[in-house]
């Protein structure tokens, strides 16, 4: 699954469930905590999400008992719990109506990240990136659980730091470099990207780096480093770190204290 969140100016959701969708919420949470079933998660997902999104209040305060049914209930309801959770935690990066709720089930949010991490050893059942996408958002690195990690053909569009120049950044098999984007030319001025080190990562970067490699995942481990690389300027011929800029254009501030540390990405 591939997480755009980019924002949608011509839509906006609606910010409060109607009271009997409030109602029913609390219904299947307590259902599922008893006698899980799938239509019940088919249900309780209907109400609470909206384009891998969740806007309603209702949903942050359900994160305890997901937490809950996910720690005691079988595999199967367990990822469903996890992957519920982790929807409904990825909308902080642009919905921070509700982030009283979530500064409050910080035990919760732990609980679960812990959970996420856990299944990112187990193999035979997803897409690793989608799981560590999960328990990063989770651990609060809510931009890096949201957008899409492709690397078989990822761009990413970004200011230069430096002069008002906007940069695409490429990472994929058309190659890793950072362009003017032109929508007749294409991408011009190219300039390769610098990926950096796998042994000089730190913080999250070094853990989302590391998780991948020792998931055999190597297409996603190497693009990581370009990710977390330098890129450079066509017009300025300024370098800067890719992911730092990104989150500084990207991140707003958001509830979870991060679970695994941020450190410096800068080199």
């Amino acid at each position: 699954m591939v997480f755009d969140h980019s924002v949608r100016e011509d839509w906006q959701p609606e910010p409060r469930m109607p009271d009997e969708d409030s109602v029913a919420v609390g219904r299947l949470l307590n259902r599922l905590e008893h006698q899980p079933s799938g239509d019940l998660w088919e249900a309780l997902e209907g109400l609470l999400i909206v384009e891998v999104e969740c806007w309603f209040r209702e949903g942050f305060a359900a994160l305890p008992a997901l937490a809950r049914i996910a720690q005691s209930s079988g595999e199967r309801d367990r990822h469903q719990a996890l992957d519920l959770a982790a929807m409904i935690v990825r909308t902080l990066h642009r919905n921070h109506m509700y982030d009283d709720l979530v500064r409050a089930n910080s035990e919760a949010v732990a609980d679960l990240h812990r959970l996420a991490e856990a299944r990112l050893t187990a193999s035979g059942h997803r897409a690793l990136t989608t799981l560590l996408q999960d328990a990063l958002a989770f651990a609060g690195y809510t931009l890096w659980a949201s957008i899409s990690l492709d690397f078989t053909d990822e761009h990413y569009h970004v200011g230069c730091p430096h002069c008002p120049t906007r940069l695409a950044i490429v990472i994929g098999e058309h190659g890793r470099y950072s362009a003017f984007r032109h929508y007749n030319d294409g991408d011009t001025h190219r300039i390769p990207l610098k990926p950096a080190r796998p042994e000089e990562l730190t913080g999250i970067s070094r853990w989302m780096h590391d998780t991948a490699a020792n998931g055999g995942d190597m297409l996603l481990a190497d693009g990581l480093t370009y990710l977390f690389g330098q890129a450079s300027c066509g017009l300025c011929g300024s370098t800067f770190n890719i992911a730092d800029w990104l989150e500084a254009e990207n991140s707003p501030h958001q509830p979870i204290a991060p679970i695994v540390a941020r450190n410096d990405f800068s080199t």
